[in-house]
């Protein structure tokens, strides 16, 4: 069987689609897509389960990264880029996909391909004393996937 390596699953940002761009350092993902459901169970009904249909659809995606402040050649989204877009309420392009190539940062064509437009809705920094600084941040989606 083969499997997705962990450091091959990537979320990419940037301002214009096809412009997007590994988040430097990186260290973990996530993403995530939501169905909410209501309970559509009448009267009618027999039996002990319930009826369910989806109202709506969601998604959001957050990484985990290293802090650092020069680009090194890496092309990747750096947290001072990544927080003036928040500040400035830009919409970004969004893209969860395979990579490989130099530094791992080449997007591929999976068939776990999602992208689509979001706001950064959140950024923390961690920083401890004699540790690596880390940040976080989470995207809330506006809109569809494709």
């Amino acid at each position: 069987m083969a499997t997705i390596k962990g450091q091959n699953l990537r979320v990419m940002v940037g301002t214009a689609s096809g412009s997007e761009k590994c988040i430097a350092m990186a260290t973990s993902c996530t993403f995530h897509v939501n169905a909410t459901v209501q309970d559509s169970s009448t009267k009618d009904d027999t039996g002990d389960w319930a009826e369910n249909e989806v109202m709506g659809l969601s998604w959001d995606a957050s990484t985990d990264s290293l802090v650092t402040l020069e680009d090194n050649g890496s092309n990747g989204e750096l947290p001072q880029d990544l927080l003036s877009l928040m500040i400035n309420k830009t919409k970004v392009y969004l893209k969860f996909d395979t990579t490989s190539g130099t530094n791992n940062r080449t997007a591929g064509n999976s068939a776990i391909k999602k992208s689509g437009t979001a706001y950064i809705n959140d950024i923390s920094v961690t920083a401890q004393n004699r540790a690596n600084s880390t940040l976080t941040v989470q995207f809330t989606g506006t809109g569809p996937l494709s």
